[in-house]
């Protein structure tokens, strides 16, 4: 089951959240306090959104959390639901993947973004994720 967190939620829990988030985080985002605390600032103000899963009820323990905005193309102005950051806590199955990815679609549908995108530093992540319909589309590169 993948929960959306609300503010209040997040805020009493950042303590635990913050790291999760930070070994999710891409590579190119450097784990500094000011970046922190933009994050949990997006966080706060509904910019971004906090997502936590789990196998069964609240009760079971979390399995992963994950960070997702809204990106819309500057160039296409086309709305995106990406996945900034996820991290795992526990051992995740296809079908802890493919019922979260159904919550997180159906996020997306609702507030009209056209797909959702990823960025994914694991190579597991990749395989994992193509396996249940994900195309890898390109690779960006840090200069």
């Amino acid at each position: 089951m993948l929960v959306r967190l609300v503010p209040e939620q997040i805020g009493q829990g950042w303590d635990v959240l913050r790291g999760l988030i930070a070994q999710a985080l891409p590579s190119e985002v450097s784990v500094r306090s000011e970046a922190m605390v933009n994050l949990l600032r997006s966080l706060l103000n509904e910019q971004a959104q906090l997502w936590v899963y789990y196998r069964g009820d609240e009760r079971s323990g979390a399995l992963a959390v994950i960070m997702s905005c809204i990106y819309v193309d500057p160039i296409t102005g086309g709305n995106s639901l990406l996945i900034y950051a996820m991290s795992a806590v526990g051992e995740i199955t296809d079908e802890d993947y493919d019922e979260g990815l159904d919550t997180l679609r159906s996020f997306a549908e609702g507030i009209g973004c056209k797909s959702i995108i990823a960025y994914v530093n694991d190579d597991r992540f990749v395989q994992r994720l193509t396996r249940i319909g994900g195309v890898k589309v390109s690779n960006l590169v840090r200069l």
